[in-house]
């Protein structure tokens, strides 16, 4: 028995710049593509709402039945193509065509930041989706069939998690993504998944462009930035969530990054939330 697999087109849209937005999926019993066009945000997904930042280059891939809710940056607001899509295979046996039978999960990665000319080479392909026009809807699904299909095999062809550098680079990242708020030593993290300190570096400094302890202040940061104005928490309740050791650190490190102390920064910029 072989399978043919059809992809049809539901929904294409975007989310557009619009600083301090926020949104939740609510057309779950679709897979989904996110392409993050430009700016950043947090996404939160599962039942413990797991924080993911995300920015400009980010592609998610999300399963049927898939829960996230999204907030933007307010500075750098995002900007993202959403494609919503079905997925079924035909099966095909003794030379007869069987019954469609609805695909639940896609073997691609759940997420991936791009290199610049893997992200040129995206963008091509979502702005080609978004152009798909004419008046028979077989040659527009057609065109869409070809155009997502390339798509997904480009994702399953760049998924390098089999790479043991990567596979690091990547659950480093992903813990400091949710595991912010808890103290971490870089150097303990590194040994914990077999790599070393200045190999993870080089790791992150390739794929993100900033160091794990620039990743891990820019994560604290836009958690910080977005608990001072999604909420009324004191400054020692904000701190402790974004793992501060205390009220006066979490402060004076915050004026660093932005140059306002976060009282100010809130009262300045909740109003026109």
């Amino acid at each position: 028995m072989t399978n043919h697999r059809i992809y049809h087109h539901r929904l294409s849209y975007e989310k557009l710049p619009v600083p301090g937005w926020n949104d939740i999926r609510n057309t779950t019993d679709v897979h989904s593509l996110y392409w993050i066009q430009s700016g950043e945000g947090v996404f939160h997904y599962g039942e413990e709402k797991v924080s993911l930042p995300v920015k400009a280059g980010d592609l998610l891939y999300l399963r049927h039945g898939f829960t996230l809710s999204m907030s933007s940056s307010m500075d750098k607001p995002l900007c993202i193509r959403m494609l919503l899509f079905d997925v079924l295979d035909v099966p095909y046996d003794q030379e007869q065509w069987m019954k469609p039978v609805p695909v639940d999960s896609l073997d691609v990665p759940f997420y991936r930041t791009y290199s610049p000319e893997q992200a040129d080479w995206l963008e091509s392909q979502f702005a080609r989706i978004w152009s798909i026009q004419g008046p028979d809807p077989h040659e527009r699904q057609a065109e869409f069939q070809y155009v997502l299909s390339r798509l997904i095999s480009f994702m399953k062809d760049t998924d390098t998690s089999h790479n043991p550098s990567m596979k690091a680079f990547q659950q480093a990242r992903l813990w400091i993504e949710t595991g912010y708020h808890q103290p971490i030593r870089l150097e303990e993290l590194a040994q914990d998944l077999g790599i070393s300190i200045s190999q993870l570096r080089k790791m992150f400094m390739k794929h993100i462009g900033i160091s794990p302890k620039a990743y891990l202040n820019q994560v604290r940061n836009e958690q910080a930035k977005t608990l001072l104005l999604l909420t009324d928490e004191p400054m020692k309740v904000i701190a402790d969530a974004c793992g501060f050791a205390d009220e006066f650190h979490f402060g004076k490190m915050f004026r660093v990054w932005n140059g306002i102390a976060p009282a100010r920064f809130r009262t300045l910029n909740k109003s026109e939330h």
